[in-house]
């Protein structure tokens, strides 16, 4: 009966928005997507150039979210649309048992940039896959079977992929894994991390617990952490920790990976996130902003630890597109000939300090995160539902021309992940209609007491 009447409510009308393909896709499809959609966003794109794009209705915003962190170049960049173009025209899919030139040469140009002498590749096509790859990986060359991850950590959404995700709420019915029991503490910065912070030393990773006998630390084949937690709220890691999990991991026998595939590509303000440490992991997991649009992914890593894993055990039919693979070279050689990594550093700095400009009677923000890879956490806010109040605020952005993305454990923090192409003059709106839209929903607050 509770079925049946789940289904029922499932079915009712939906109001309608006067936007046809909007109220085409929230009334046929899966509330797992349509919820953020209806809640937060409130569009549907029809065309897209650089930073800007246009609703069906030819509303024009700036969009603060790259697609998620997929677009480091912004929206139609010439080069890759080219790129993209010239391999469409000569042919679109071979499968993963056929290579090409465009394979070959992303394949080169990654190589030149990884930490390792020879490091090797295994393509797949999703994030969430790469995630399953590198766990394939570590168990195959440590003999062990356990992977563990970080409280707020994000890996995917797979079954695999969540055995690692730290967000319970991910899990939840869907999974055999129902709480975070597998995942260690994540020692993050004190509020936004500027280019060349200090390290420092002494992280509650949970060591303690690690290096405890009962723990059995000795069947953990790895440790996956991101440099910045997307997902969990655009929270930093902690300066040094990485060089602390490096020491670690190396002492236990144990893989160091990194999940680089939001932080990856110039996203921090370095090509990598490791490499703001030093650190040289054993595995690197990479997509979202390689395909410039496409999807595209793939672990890599040392030879020796990439050989361990036998013929056929990880391969999927559109790994390593060839178009994706063609617009990738673009990306990555536009990301280095333009140094986009270096300029993405000074305008976190540059966002960071117009944030701390914006004052509002009743709200607090902070800054947090890394480069591009920037939250505005609202820290205090004229109503006790911080989470409520920032998703208002989003939506009051929208209606000013900004779309932006919001997250974090309590829904409190707006997220900055435009194309690393953002001038200054458009980061410096984009702060500007946030502070417009803090204080006319602060003024709503204040008028319904």
């Amino acid at each position: 009966m509770a079925v049946t009447a789940g289904i029922s409510a499932a079915r009712s009308p939906l109001p309608r928005t006067g936007a046809p393909a909007l109220d085409a896709l929230l009334h046929r499809e899966s509330p797992s997507m349509t919820h953020t959609i209806r809640g937060d966003i409130g569009v549907t794109l029809t065309r897209a150039q650089g930073c800007t794009v246009w609703d069906e209705e030819g509303r024009a915003y700036l969009d603060l979210t790259s697609g998620s962190g997929v677009l480091p170049l912004g929206h139609g960049h010439p080069a890759v649309l080219k790129a993209m173009q010239d391999q469409l025209a000569a042919f679109a899919h071979g499968g993963w048992q056929y290579g090409c030139p465009a394979r070959a040469d992303l394949a080169e140009r990654l190589a030149a940039l990884l930490p390792w002498d020879d490091p090797v590749l295994l393509w797949c096509t999703t994030g969430s896959e790469a995630v399953e790859a590198a766990l394939k990986v570590a168990r195959a060359a440590t003999g062990r079977r356990q992977v563990l991850g970080f409280l707020g950590g994000y890996h995917g959404k797979t079954a695999g992929a969540l055995t690692v995700t730290g967000n319970a709420g991910f899990r939840a019915d869907v999974t055999e894994i129902p709480v975070a029991g597998l995942s260690l503490p994540y020692p993050t910065a004190a509020g936004h991390v500027a280019p060349g912070a200090a390290l420092a030393t002494g992280h509650d990773f949970g060591r303690a617990i690690l290096e405890h006998p009962d723990f059995g630390a000795d069947a953990v084949a790895g440790l996956i952490v991101e440099t910045v937690q997307g997902a969990g709220g655009m929270q930093a890691a902690a300066p040094g920790l990485l060089s602390e999990l490096r020491e670690f991991t190396t002492r236990r026998g144990m893989l160091l990976i990194l999940d680089e595939i939001f932080t990856g590509f110039g996203r921090t303000g370095a090509m990598f996130g490791y490499q703001h440490e030093g650190v040289v992991p054993d595995l690197v997991v990479l997509g979202k902003a390689l395909g410039g649009g496409l999807p595209v992914s793939l672990v890599a890593g040392p030879r020796e630890l990439l050989n361990a894993v036998p013929p056929l055990r990880q391969t999927s039919t559109f790994s390593a597109n060839p178009v994706a693979c063609a617009a990738g070279a673009v990306v990555v050689d536009t990301l280095l000939n333009e140094r986009l990594p270096e300029r993405t550093a000074a305008l976190g700095d540059v966002l960071v300090r117009r944030v701390a400009e914006v004052d509002v009677p009743g709200v607090r923000l902070e800054a947090i995160g890394r480069g591009l890879m920037t939250g505005v956490r609202i820290t205090a806010a004229p109503r006790g539902d911080r989470g409520g109040f920032t998703r208002a605020v989003v939506r009051r952005m929208r209606e000013l021309g900004v779309l932006a993305l919001r997250g974090g454990a309590d829904g409190a923090v707006i997220k900055w992940t435009p194309p690393l192409t953002i001038s200054e003059a458009e980061l410096a709106h984009s702060v500007s209609v946030l502070a417009a839209a803090l204080a006319t929903e602060t003024d709503a607050v204040r008028s319904s007491r």
